[in-house]
């Protein structure tokens, strides 16, 4: 079973992911109030959405990703993400 932490970790980081699709790009500052967060969190979510390459880091948040193709898809599951 998943945890309650492991939960809201995806579903905040797949709000990440919808807010960069649509305006391109976030502030960190913005997603600590929205999510009502530690910068802590805000910042191990970039770097773990980065890492899968879903985002790039930037000085004050992070930025879309254009380096797949647009037939590729990202699904979420139980586990994070996965580029398809």
């Amino acid at each position: 079973m998943m945890s309650t932490e492991s939960r809201q970790s995806i579903q905040r980081q797949q709000t990440i992911l919808l807010l960069l699709a649509l305006d391109g790009k976030v502030f960190s500052e913005t997603l600590k109030h929205r999510f009502n967060v530690s910068d802590n969190i805000i910042f191990n979510d970039m770097i773990y959405l980065e890492k899968a390459g879903l985002l790039k880091r930037i000085e004050a948040g992070a930025i879309v990703v254009e380096e797949y193709s647009e037939t590729e898809k990202i699904v979420v599951n139980d586990g994070g993400f996965v580029l398809c």
